[in-house]
């Protein structure tokens, strides 16, 4: 169980690399504001030439719970305040934690600062208002549940905003020790402090958007990687009344099942906590500086993830699906055609991954491995099998559940490189690599391709057209409904996409379907 812990915890990672946003020209005009109950809130505004809303005004650093929380502790109402809320300008990200020097080149390219005191959004609205309230996107970003932060240049809402009339919001959520703390002295019901953030900041969503040129009745949750993963509980356990209407995910994989108690023992004794009960662990560990504890969970290589809960995190969806319980919207969920090439570095070697996969199935094991080319470097073997069963075959499989019970479901497969948005050679389609294209931020550069332009709009447009008419689909077939059903995203139909064959990308999920199902959705 060691080796599949080591597959889950990593199958879902982080952030992504540095991909500088185009330039964004500040009109001088009066900044604007809003009114909510808290108070009011001074924005302040951007403009992206030729697009149909130019100006676009952004909301940057709402609070949405009190920050800074309490440690530990579930998130609260934020307070109001007298004075305006100065929303000008990005607050910190939550306290991350990196796997290695390659991840935090790789995934923090913004290196944004970093604190307790974290518990905001940011919101990108077209300045013009409308006499029906715009449709919200919400993004959950990722981060195998370890770091992450919603302030990356390339979660930069202002391009849907400007480009497609939406309102998007970006959110942080705890992650790590903070977001999942493992003392047995908290009850299981308030371990899961992240997904308890995600879900305080959709009902302020709610409440609030409206002030913002949003309809609350509109929502569409989007998240990439574990923030995918986070999409998929709150569809399994959705809060009620329900605070979206479709849902987006984006490279989601098997999610992590807690397995921190080890992490926190080592925690503790790093802190030398002259502690001998637990009550008084927690309350060492509560005392500690912040820093000490993010030094330590780097220096350890400490990793906190959910626990099972069964309120924010599980039952798996094949249990939730013949309960009856996910919530009936429309869905659109899709991976990368290289996930693993950015993951390989903690990856335990091929032999272990396929045994953990496969356990004591010997011949099952010896089949999959038969799949890929005998001559495959460890690291080319590492990444097609992530990438193929954490990924690819997973989707799969759960978009051909929810297909099954009569839910709207749409599937996409991103395969497209470009020379400016790649973290070395033979990187491919790598993990988070589309998320530049969705939100329009890829680099522009000397290197920027046609196609690279041609493919952003299309994708920005099959995401946002989602979300206005989510009933009506991305723009394709949805799942089941004929045999070429899998959009693909490439260079060679940059334009439209074009649809084929899910057969074709899910070559290797013959072997592993059965473990893919064995070990949950």
């Amino acid at each position: 169980m060691l080796i599949i812990t080591v597959i889950t915890i990593t199958l879902a990672i982080w952030g992504f690399p540095a991909s500088h946003a185009h330039t964004l020209n500040r009109p001088a005009s009066s900044p604007p504001t809003a009114s909510i109950l808290n108070g009011i809130i001074l924005g302040t505004t951007t403009r992206v030439p030729t697009a149909p809303t130019p100006v676009v005004n952004q909301y940057l650093g709402v609070p949405f719970a009190k920050s800074p929380p309490e440690r530990f502790l579930p998130p609260e109402d934020p307070e109001p305040w007298t004075s305006i809320w100065n929303a000008t300008y990005y607050r910190p990200s939550c306290i991350q934690h990196f796997a290695n020097d390659v991840f935090r080149k790789i995934f923090n390219s913004d290196q944004p600062p970093e604190s307790e005191d974290c518990l905001h959004l940011n919101i990108f609205t077209p300045s013009t208002a409308t006499e029906c309230g715009r449709p919200v996107m919400v993004w959950i970003h990722g981060g195998s549940f370890q770091l992450g932060s919603a302030r990356l240049s390339e979660y930069d809402g202002s391009f849907l905003a400007a480009k497609h009339g939406v309102v998007v919001v970006t959110m942080n959520y705890r992650t790590n020790v903070f977001g999942f703390p493992a003392s047995p002295e908290i009850p299981l019901h308030q371990r899961n402090l992240g997904f308890m953030d995600q879900r305080k900041a959709l009902a302020w969503v709610s409440r609030n958007i409206g002030a913002f040129g949003g309809d609350p009745s509109k929502v569409t949750i989007f998240g990439e990687s574990v923030g995918g993963y986070s999409v998929k509980q709150l569809l399994i356990n959705p809060p009620r009344p329900l605070p979206f209407r479709a849902a987006i995910i984006q490279s989601q994989a098997f999610g992590p099942a807690g397995g921190g108690e080890a992490s926190w023992a080592t925690l503790v004794k790093e802190l030398e906590c002259n502690a001998t009960t637990a009550v008084q662990q927690l309350a060492c560990v509560l005392d500690a500086p912040a820093e000490a504890i993010r030094n330590i969970l780097d220096y350890r290589g400490l990793s906190f993830t959910p626990v099972v809960d069964n309120i924010t995190n599980g039952p798996f969806l094949n249990d939730a699906f013949y309960q009856g319980s996910i919530a009936e919207v429309p869905i659109l969920i899709g991976t990368n055609a290289d996930e693993g090439t950015v993951l390989t570095s903690v990856m335990p070697p091929p032999e272990q991954m396929l045994g953990a996969i496969f356990g004591n199935n010997t011949a099952s094991k010896e089949l999959a491995r038969l799949h890929y080319p005998s001559n495959a470097t460890v690291a080319e073997l590492q990444s097609r099998i992530l990438t193929d069963y954490s990924y690819t075959c997973t989707t799969s499989a759960i978009a051909e559940l929810l297909a099954h019970g009569y839910q709207n479901v749409w599937r996409y497969f991103f395969n497209a490189t470009f020379p400016n948005n790649a973290p070395f050679k033979g990187a491919g389609a790598w993990h988070t690599s589309e998320i530049p294209l969705v939100f329009g931020t890829y680099r522009m550069d000397n290197e920027t391709t046609a196609a690279q332009v041609r493919l952003s709009d299309s994708m920005q447009s099959a995401w946002a057209g989602f979300a206005k008419h989510p009933e009506d689909g991305p723009g394709w077939p949805m799942v089941g409904s004929q045999d070429k059903d899998l959009q693909l995203f490439d260079t060679n139909y940059a334009v439209r996409g074009r649809t084929i064959d899910r057969n074709l990308v899910d070559t290797a999920c013959s072997y592993y379907d059965v473990s893919v199902q064995l070990n949950g959705l």
